[in-house]
């Protein structure tokens, strides 16, 4: 069996657990994309699932229906009069400084009816003083007075403007004591919207991010770009009830000191480096990059028709484009005067060769810098409940949907609320606060092997605006039990649940969809059913079908069938959506081709398959699993690249120097630009052999193919099963992947010169037993020159893609943008470095920061220490995001991590939404401009799908982080590992964290789990602080001292209580493997 859990190689930055800077191409391993996708076992259980866990349909009973027993209704935990007493005590425990988050004190399993108990030397929770929260409340009812703020329940619009029903049950209806609220009203909803639209600089609107610490501060970033910095939310009350991930109106509070330069709040317990003072926000860039086959421009088949008449603009129609440019974004041009133009670069011109005139940011904003601003406060006024639901396929006109109040699933355990007789549900997710079980909920503490009720995973529904001003906790509603922790299939369901992509079986209508979209050129496998019997009339049966296009789907396409086309993917790979072909040309360029799967040929837009496949955004690779965005006939069989069968593509052809430069000299045009020669158009191809990362590596290294004969090559090392079809030989096909990886190499030194950024991470794969869901090895993924080479040729195709958007569709252009990371960060990265090993860190800009890393790896004798400053400048590094064009200024364009102006995705259709997207745009770019004046989407629609495309990027990377991390807790389960080496890499008071190299990951270590074996102290030298761990054992053991980069000897075991992780134990300093180990 294979190792891996999705599919290995190829590198998607946004997947895995350790979050690289991307190489943001498209699903390759690479210095861009941070980590390799683990391989992918497709077991053909993608999709599978016991139960949606979406939230959106949940939680709709309790509007006016009575409770029963079973919690199928949504239940007020305080609409009757004899619960009062009970709530007020609820609020009282709040009041006495109750914290339900965070190692200081601990919630007793249900059943355990005790007390609280506090560690020792735990302290209250830090909240606002009475004066601080009367002043709160009192400001609250003069801008309620000032601009027309109604009652709490004046719930307004949601994001998407569907009406969300006042919710009147959960505001105590009864008359009788009337309980103290704790946070201020909300703010009403329209005039919200009024200031927003009316650009009123005092109030924002944006998602809320909540660290995952006791009364942690959030962060909220301006959803229309208009601050540069985050805005920064200090505790609860200021985040008033908003939950993490939620949309909120933030209004800014005046700044103590103007003159204040951005600074982040700290908290008395936040370690005093990077990773307490800021997010850990992984950089999700899926580097998605299949590779393909080579072809021949010109050869024709004489079975097709083909139309070679749509061909690239002329430099005519290219100038005239370039001068519509402008009308994109609002800035003006004489702004493009302020700095430097990226075409202006040298390097930047004979890399990429932009045509858009677009301003470099001065040096000093690249990272954010100093001048970056003051970073504001600010307090949330109203939480924007999101969209219910989806309109009816079938019948569009039912607005049934709009009346659903909306609701969020939560997993977590259940624990019983001190003093009380009420339990609590406390999410898997730190960020999220904890949530109060219905009143008539009561646990099954029974379980087979005896195990508390908090061994066991629970689910519930938070249902929006159910949470009052006067309630210390948020309720929930329909708990309902998912099993037992460590156990894979519980677990599993658990994590796609919590973060809402258990998208389950694909609806009838969707199935249907895909039926016609693939019948006319389906073809059954010989030796199977013969068309017409039982079997064969099974619609969908993946093993009985083949597919082939019929000669009207290849007319008007290029014909690149006769050309040397190959793929080259993960092992286990089924899914392949791109192939590459490479030709050596008599003026001593190449010819690169870059072929994709053309999956807009079958989804329609507007059709049930159309919204399903956006609704899912994107593929989720697991450990054992994948859930796919398309159907299984679509992504791998009729879209699906494999070899020695016809496919429709859609095709990206361009020349290039043997150094990997675009720019050719240009005898007959002074000083006109020059432009690159591409030619962008459908295609139908057919690849000649379906290779791995491990033969094209063998490949390069010469260890195959050097002029033996094809009956004395070593089937080890180039497998019968993936040596070329259709008349080429494996001579051919090895030099086109030498010549591949000669071009590619080269440019890929001078795009590292031209300040290109790259994290490397360590990716963990895993083998499993034969059930399919035990692990049985698990071991680092290995990045090989051949999966770079993908990587090049796949970035190169998406940067052309982009810049042919821009220039031909204007603000309707889909792109990928990848922001600078956020400055404190990084500033935080070379005071450690400075004050750790003396060593110098310019983060200035991508390229001095990377120039930096490389000039560390050349200097520092410690290869640990070179992999922690890495693992550490991944932290303040932020995601990269779709939009739409036109919705950001220009300069806002730029990818950080590539150094580049614009980006988009192109290469991997079936697995991400946002290609479908690019794709279509495309053709309407080909067809003309009266195809691009009556596009199916506006402007503002194509934002608003990026935006979901985006959250649910998140979803499926913090989805396969999870499944990684649940794999490898239950390998440690069974295979400790035992005295390894640790790096700390951040200190704080009562904890710290230890990166393991040997697994490649980071963990929180509590002295409070370490009292039974040592005595710690704390230390804070010169704002620096070190933690001094003495052995209670006799005799002369050596004290550990914790200090930045402090090697230790740790133990890795299995956290077995929900969320399962990795726990790590301190053994002693390090000192080498002893030799039991």
């Amino acid at each position: 069996m294979s190792l891996g859990g999705r599919k290995a190689g190829s590198t998607r930055a946004d997947e895995g657990p350790r979050a690289l800077i991307p190489s943001d191409h498209d699903d390759r391993p690479s210095d861009d994309t941070a980590h390799s996708r683990g391989q992918n076992h497709n077991r053909g259980r993608g999709g599978r699932g016991r139960g949606r866990g979406r939230g959106g349909r949940s939680g709709r009973g309790g509007r006016g229906n009575k409770r029963d027993e079973t919690n199928a209704t949504m239940p007020s935990i305080h609409s009757e009069i004899n619960e009062q007493k009970a709530c007020d005590e609820e609020a009282r425990q709040l009041e006495k400084g109750y914290e339900s988050s965070g190692p200081d004190e601990t919630v007793e399993p249900a059943g355990n009816r005790k007390k609280v108990t506090k560690a020792p030397g735990a302290k209250r929770r830090n909240r606002p003083q009475k004066s601080e929260r009367a002043a709160i409340k009192k400001q609250a009812e003069e801008e309620k007075k000032d601009s027309g703020i109604t009652t709490e329940t004046n719930k307004g619009p949601s994001i998407d403007n569907h009406a969300v029903p006042e919710n009147k049950k959960y505001a105590n209806p009864k008359k009788g004591k009337t309980r103290k609220d704790i946070y201020p009203p909300y703010a009403d909803y329209d005039e919200c919207l009024a200031r927003y639209a009316a650009h009123d600089k005092t109030i924002i609107r944006g998602k809320l991010r909540v660290m995952p610490k006791k009364n942690g501060a959030s962060f909220v970033s301006c959803d229309r770009g208009s601050l540069t910095l985050d805005v920064v939310i200090e505790d609860k009350f200021f985040r008033n009830r908003g939950l993490d991930g939620d949309y909120v109106f933030v209004e800014l509070l005046p700044s103590e000191n103007p003159s204040d330069t951005e600074a982040s709040p700290t908290n008395g317990n936040d370690t005093s480096t990077l990773g307490a003072t800021m997010e850990k926000l992984e950089l999700q860039e899926q580097t998605m990059s299949d590779n393909g086959p080579s072809h021949d421009v010109s050869s024709e088949s004489e079975d097709y028709e083909i139309d070679d008449a749509v061909q690239n603009e002329t430099d005519h129609e290219d100038e005239a484009h370039l001068q519509h440019i402008e009308a994109i974004t609002t800035k003006d041009k004489s702004n493009e005067t302020k700095g430097n133009m990226w075409r202006d670069d040298k390097i930047q011109r004979r890399l990429w060769n932009p045509l858009v005139p677009i301003r470099k940011a001065p040096p000093c904003m690249q990272t954010g810098g100093d001048n970056a601003g003051h970073q504001a406060k600010g307090k949330v006024l109203y939480v924007i409940p999101p969209k219910s639901s989806q309109a009816s396929e079938l019948k569009p006109s039912d607005e049934t949907h709009l009346g659903v109040i909306p609701s969020r699933t939560i997993v977590g355990s259940i624990h019983s609320l001190p003093g009380t007789n009420r339990n609590i549900l406390k999410p898997n997710n730190k960020s999220l606060p904890h949530f109060m079980c219905p009143r008539n909920f009561r646990p099954n503490i029974k379980s087979e092997d005896n195990d508390t009720i908090s061994s066991a995973l629970y689910r519930s529904e938070y249902v929006f605006g159910s949470w009052t001003a006067a309630d210390p906790f948020p309720p929930c509603v329909n708990v309902k039990s998912m099993g037992n922790s460590c156990n894979v299939e519980d677990e599993t369901m658990a994590l796609l649940a919590e973060f809402d992509v258990d998208h389950g079986d694909f609806p009838s209508a969707v199935l249907k969809d895909v039926e016609e979209s693939v019948q006319s050129g389906r073809i059954f496998t010989k030796g199977k059913h013969k068309k017409g019997s039982r079997s064969a009339n099974k619609s969908l049966e993946a093993e009985d079908l083949g597919w082939k296009p019929t000669p009207e789907m290849c007319l008007g396409r290029r014909d690149y069938r006769n050309e040397r086309i190959f793929t080259i993917d993960p092992t286990t790979a089924k899914d392949l959506d791109d192939a590459l072909h490479i030709k050596a040309l008599p003026d001593g360029m190449v010819e690169i081709g870059v072929h994709i799967a053309d999956v807009s040929h079958f989804i329609k837009p507007d059709t049930a398959l159309d919204h399903e496949a956006a609704r899912r955004a994107t593929t989720i690779y697991l450990v054992d699993r994948t859930v796919p965005m398309l159907p299984r006939p679509l992504c791998e069989i009729a879209c699906s690249l494999n070899e020695n069968v016809e496919r429709l593509a859609f095709s990206c052809v361009w020349r290039m120097n043997m150094d990997g430069t675009l720019e050719t000299p240009n005898k007959n045009s002074k000083g006109k630009k020059n432009k690159p020669d591409v030619w962008y158009g459908k295609s139908v191809i057919k690849s000649c052999a379906r290779l791995d990362y491990a033969t094209a590596q063998n490949i390069i290294d010469r260890k195959i193919a050097t002029g033996e004969k094809v009956e004395a090559l070593d089937e080890t090392l180039w497998p019968q099963s993936r040596q070329p079809t259709g008349g080429h030989t494996i001579d051919q096909v090895a030099a086109d992947v030498r010549l591949m990886h000669k071009v590619a190499m080269a440019r890929r030194a001078l795009r590292f010169e031209n300040g290109a950024l790259v994290l490397n991470g360590v990716k963990l794969s895993f083998q499993l037993e034969n059930d399919g869901c035990t692990p049985k090895k698990c071991a680092p993924y290995p990045i090989r020159d051949s999966n770079r080479l993908v990587e090049e040729y796949m970035l190169m195709a998406n940067y052309l893609v982009a810049q042919r958007l821009i220039t031909h569709a204007g603000g309707l252009a889909v792109l990928r943008h990848h922001p600078p990371p956020l400055d404190q960060g990084i500033q935080n990265l070379v005071a450690i470095a400075e004050e750790s090993i003396g060593f110098h860190i310019d983060a200035s800009t991508s390229q001095t920061l990377q120039a930096s890393l490389n000039r560390l790896g050349r200097e520092c004798n410690d290869a640990l220490v070179m992999q922690c400053v890495t693992e550490l400048a991944m932290i303040p590094m932020k995601p990269a995001k779709y939009m739409a064009a036109g919705e950001m200024d220009k300069e806002s364009w730029r990818h950080f991590a590539l150094n580049i102006p614009y980006y988009t995705h192109f290469t991997s259709p079936i697995r991400r939404y946002p290609d479908v997207m690019v794709h279509r745009l495309l053709q309407a770019t080909i067809d003309g401009e009266d195809e691009i004046s009556n596009f199916g989407k506006s402007q503002s629609e194509i934002h608003s799908t990026a935006e979901h495309c985006n959250d649910k990027k998140i979803a499926s990377k913090k989805a396969q982080d999870r499944s990684d991390r649940v794999f490898l807790s239950i390998y440690l389960k069974s295979k400790p590992l035992k005295n390894t080496m640790g790096v700390v890499l951040s200190v704080g008071e009562k904890t710290f964290t230890v990166y393991v190299p040997e697994l490649g990951v980071s963990t929180i270590v509590f002295l409070d789990e370490h009292k039974e074996t040592f005595d710690s102290q704390s230390f804070c030298d010169n704002e620096k602080r070190r933690i001094v761990m003495t052995p209670k054992k006799s005799g002369n053991a050596t004290p550990v001292e914790i200090r930045i980069f402090s090697k230790l000897a740790v133990s890795c075991y299995c956290k077995e209580a929900p969320p399962i992780d990795v726990s790590i134990m301190v053994e002693r300093m390090w000192r080498g493997p002893s030799p039991s180990s």
